[in-house]
């Protein structure tokens, strides 16, 4: 009895709990009918419009029917029963139901119903390629029409294109080897650095293929990646170099290469107009060793073709097998979709299917899957395709206006409005990402709008989020550079106002009898101010190409190498000393110079005739693109002397400055 009354409650407990639960089951249930219904929507609206059409189609049909077969019209009631087998009008009419069910539910199908979004990874190919670009003045050679350096640039332009997937790099080396880009699936970004490659941004002359190798592998090992692939673009390997290659290289890592030169070769050209020679006076030839590169590729599993006019040598070496091409790699980020539920509907359309099989009907199917011509103007592209994927479409058509304007997402309309020169609006497009990346496009676009203390301001918050940012350290010191040089030119300006003014409140005192003298020397000395002025703008640029002193990399590594072996720097190394840096201060200082005359046009007020003058003026300055690019590898360069000096790293020991 005890027993008994103590399950009695017991039992009610558990009674009431299961209807909680019960009760608990029922409301998430109408929670989430609720948020289907709200979150109901059509992927594809505009297939619903086939739903009235349907409608119309039928209704239409059934009354042509009943106006062509009213046999009533032509035969008398009476004979009609004797004469008609069954009901014409029911044989008649429910096919054209029947087709309009289908095509309303085929309709509903095709709008795509969703109400559920889930998660979805990305994922990727993990192929990795690298690219090793020769830089060494042998590349100047003209064996290959215009150039051998000009024809390999186009050659790997032409490759990245075809390159769809995966990740790729890219690696510039001469003396010593830099990165261009690191390891990324934007393809497009290092096609547009390789135009500006050339052996003159390199602070140190030479050939160092085995550092480049070195690099790639370090590259390689950051990105967590075991395999990937080498693609060398060179005219020439050393024995030493291709034995230091042969111990780095293992079989997970594949070398390929892609020769450029001839086998009888070329002397190199050299910027004062002459060739270079080698320590008896002779002229050196660089030669294409096809044998050896063709051994040194197939040791490493990979292929050696000769640069030719056609496609068929990155044909063959697009060809090979990928390393990974059955692995992917999952990116951090994820997308929410919705997922479409418009399929479920189609099982509908099954038993429609198999009454019309015995009718004939499936045969007019195919002319319903002909294509009709895509119309624009209605918007059919966004039926297909979103506003940010028509956008894509757009920038990689070199509409980079149009593109800015159909972007949704606004870290890509502001790459597409810097790219179409709006630089003010990426600067405020590129403020809403926080991260690294984003102060550097907000930093460089500010710079190019003319703001230089918001770029700076921009890079240092940049090296805040990453002080290992060697991009916005680098243009952080351009910026730097150019606002100082900015500051001394309006002092200048300035100073020379200043004088202007108390020269004419002198010439003003002088009297009325005079007025007409003075005038004319007023403008005497304004014009000679004026020229003055002029001669003291081009001082820069002149003063620095007077100067013949060596250059600042060359003088430190002469430091270094004073410090390891006594040796003598070799003639190409004096001749770039000597030519390739009085040429590349002028350059910068012409740069710098138009800089400031494009600032001051945008400061002050010009007449129209001034304001000519100064474009003309501007148009004579040559373009440089390549100079933020040597800038980032003298950055790099000294950053590796100061680290050599800190005992962190070693200057390659190959003696790989003194080849060709």
């Amino acid at each position: 009895m005890f027993g008994y009354i103590c399950a009695q409650p017991i039992a009610r407990s558990k009674c009431q709990s299961i209807g909680v639960a019960k009760t608990v089951d029922e409301l998430t249930l109408l929670q989430t009918f609720n948020n289907g219904l709200s979150d109901f929507h059509w992927q594809r609206p505009l297939w619903l419009l086939g739903i009235p059409a349907a409608i119309f189609a039928a209704w239409y049909l059934l009354r042509g029917q009943a106006q062509n077969n009213n046999w009533k019209q032509v035969i008398s009631a009476e004979l009609l029963p004797h004469l008609l087998q069954g009901s014409l009008s029911q044989q008649q009419k429910w096919p054209l139901g029947l087709l309009a069910v289908a095509l309303i539910l085929a309709s509903l199908s095709m709008a795509g119903p969703s109400w559920e979004k889930l998660p979805q990874p990305i994922h990727k190919t993990e192929s990795a390629l690298i690219v090793l670009l020769d830089l060494s003045p042998s590349m100047m050679a003209e064996d290959v029409k215009p150039s051998r350096l000009v024809r390999a640039r186009l050659k790997l332009m032409d490759l990245l294109k075809q390159r769809q997937e995966g990740l790729s790099a890219l690696i510039a080396y001469a003396g010593e080897a830099y990165t261009v880009t690191p390891l990324t699936d934007d393809t497009d970004t290092i096609i547009s650095l390789i135009p500006s490659l050339s052996p003159g941004v390199m602070p140190l002359g030479g050939s160092n293929t085995e550092m480049a190798v070195k690099q790639a592998l370090t590259l390689f090992k950051d990105a967590g990646l075991m395999q990937g692939e080498i693609l060398l673009v060179t005219d020439g390997v050393t024995e030493d170099a291709i034995d230091d290659i042969d111990n780095q290289l293992s079989s997970n890592f594949r070398l390929s290469i892609l020769g450029v030169g001839s086998k009888d070769g070329a002397p190199i050209p050299i910027r004062n107009g002459g060739f270079a020679k080698d320590r008896s006076g002779s002229i050196v030839l660089a030669k294409l060793n096809r044998g050896e590169l063709d051994d040194l590729a197939q040791r490493h599993g990979g292929r050696y073709r000769t640069l030719t006019s056609s496609d068929r040598d990155i044909s063959a070496l697009a060809s090979q097998p990928e390393l990974l091409s059955e692995q992917t790699r999952q990116l951090e980020r994820e997308f929410d979709t919705w997922i479409d539920r418009g399929a479920w509907l189609c099982l509908l359309l099954i038993p429609f299917a198999a009454l019309s099989f015995r009718r004939g009907w499936l045969l007019v199917l195919p002319l319903m899957l002909i294509e009709p011509q895509h119309s624009y103007a209605l918007g059919w592209d966004d039926l297909w395709t979103t506003k940010d994927q028509q956008g894509e479409a757009l920038l990689q058509n070199d509409q980079a206006k149009q593109a800015a304007e159909t972007f949704q997402r606004q870290d890509w309309k502001a790459a597409a409005q810097y790219r179409a020169g709006d630089f003010k609006a990426a600067a405020e497009g590129f403020a809403a990402d926080d991260s690294a990346q984003g102060h550097f496009n907000r930093g460089n676009a500010l710079a190019k709008a003319g703001d230089l203390p918001a770029a700076i301001k921009a890079y240092q918050q940049a090296l805040q989020k990453d002080p290992n940012f060697d991009d916005a350290e680098a243009n952080k010191q351009v910026v730097e550079e150019l606002l100082e040089q900015q500051e001394q030119q309006q002092q200048q300006n300035q100073d020379q106002n200043q004088d202007g003014d108390s020269d004419q409140q002198q010439d003003q005192q002088s009297g009325d009898s005079q007025s007409n003298s003075d005038q004319k020397n007023n403008q005497d000395s304004d014009s000679q101010q004026d020229s003055q002025q002029d001669s003291e703008n081009n001082e820069p640029s002149n003063s620095d190409s007077s100067q013949e002193p060596d250059s600042p990399t060359d003088s430190e590594e002469q430091n270094d190498k004073d410090s390891e072996q006594s040796d003598s720097n070799t003639p190409a190394e004096d001749e770039q000393a000597n030519n390739q840096s009085p040429q590349e201060s002028g350059e910068e200082a012409q740069e710098s110079a138009a800089e400031q005359a494009a600032q001051r046009m945008q400061e002050s007020d010009l007449s129209e005739e001034e304001q000519q003058a100064m474009e003309q003026w501007l148009r004579k300055i040559p373009d440089d693109p390549s100079g933020l690019m040597r800038k980032k590898f003298e950055h790099q360069y000294r950053q590796r002397r100061q680290e050599y000096q800190q005992g962190t790293w070693q200057p390659p020991a190959n003696d790989a400055n003194n080849r060709w």
